[in-house]
């Protein structure tokens, strides 16, 4: 302590001297380490850019059309750029194709609230089911159908409480529906309505995924009450995650086949992204048959049968007379229960990307 005393200068510059020795090894190792961390980046950014100059195999050790590799050359860039052209305008046909003519696309309205939209809807179903009595079209006596909205039409008060666009939507899109069947049938021809029904969307949510039946419809844990029997899961349809939206409607009624087939085409030419996904056709119960014989004995167009013409089948009274066509009944006509599942179609599109997003 004393020599130190004496010397305190020697001791502090030798002391100095050894902290910037310290100091410098330690810098000399981290630098070293991030140089040797620097030339690795740069080693494997090289080796892609070599993979990228000297191409891609797409199918190695495969025989294909095209084996020769795809390297980043002007000529594979251009090719690149038109491939990407290409589908961007098979993409906005497809979005065509599958959304219709956007100026007849039958959409809910955006600003509602849960009051207005069940005024609404009693209005809508009241202006049905005069519009049915109005056209002779018949409805079930004791159950009379209510389009899709019976647990707010016999519920008095109530009102969907989320969804309220989609379910708008929906009222749309079975106002369109029905006065297209009525619209189909042919002049006289007997008409059952025995139901609209639709997919509950505002109390079932889509099953996410990691759960059994991911991507399908189940019971919303916040939703209301269980499915009224005018609405329904749709057992097939067009909906996929992410890419295709659809609302699922069941249209049932009782009629003649021309009723059914012009229906039928009338929705596939009408424009709109409707996609029939099943058809069932059997025989009415023995209710829709008797309401459906009951104004035969007017002597109505439907109610008289079907006929052909068979020539020569009746002689004439002169035995020299050439023979007379004339009519006899062949195939008598009937009624069958139809069952329409019908999907509306709505494209899915993808996030713009952010500024950020479109840098990298």
């Amino acid at each position: 302590m004393e020599s130190f005393n004496k010397n305190k200068g020697f001791y502090i510059g030798l002391i100095v001297i050894l902290l910037g020795f310290c100091a410098g090894v330690v810098f000399a190792v981290v630098s070293y380490l991030g140089a040797s961390e620097s030339e690795s980046r740069l080693q494997a950014a090289q080796r892609e850019v070599k993979a990228l100059l000297d191409g891609h195999e797409f199918a190695p050790g495969k025989v294909t059309p095209r084996t020769d590799k795809v390297s980043l050359t002007p000529e594979s860039t251009e090719a690149a750029a038109k491939d990407l052209a290409e589908l961007g305008a098979r993409k906005t046909e497809l979005l065509k194709a599958i959304n219709g003519d956007p100026d007849s696309a039958l959409k809910g309205r955006a600003s509602v609230n849960s009051s207005e939209l069940a005024s609404m809807i009693r209005q809508s179903v009241d202006e049905w089911q005069r519009f049915a009595q109005d056209k002779e079209v018949r409805l079930l006596p004791n159950d009379k159908c209510d389009f899709g909205f019976r647990r707010y039409i016999r519920n008095p008060g109530t009102s969907p409480r989320k969804e309220l666009t989609r379910v708008d939507q929906q009222r749309e899109i079975i106002n369109y529906l029905f006065r297209l069947l009525v619209e189909s049938r042919p002049a006289g021809a007997p008409l059952l309505l025995l139901s609209v029904d639709r997919e509950p969307v505002e109390t079932f949510i889509i099953i996410p995924e990691g759960k059994p039946g991911a991507g399908t419809l189940g019971p919303d844990p916040e939703g209301a009450r269980s499915t009224e029997a005018d609405e329904f899961v749709p057992s097939r349809t067009f909906r996929r995650k992410d890419l295709v939206e659809t609302l699922s409607f069941r249209v049932r009624f009782a009629g003649t086949t021309p009723t059914f087939r012009t229906f039928i085409n009338k929705l596939r030419n009408s424009g709109r992204p409707f996609a029939i996904t099943s058809v069932d056709v059997g025989l009415p119960n023995a209710e829709a048959a008797k309401i459906l014989a009951a104004p035969a004995a007017a002597a109505t167009p439907a109610g008289t049968p079907s006929t052909a013409v068979i020539p020569g089948l009746i002689p004439s009274n002169g035995p020299d007379a050439a023979p007379k066509d004339e009519r006899i009944t062949v195939v008598t006509e009937k009624p069958s229960d139809f069952t329409v599942q019908i999907d509306y179609l709505t494209a899915v599109e993808a996030p713009a990307a952010s500024e950020g997003e479109a840098k990298k």
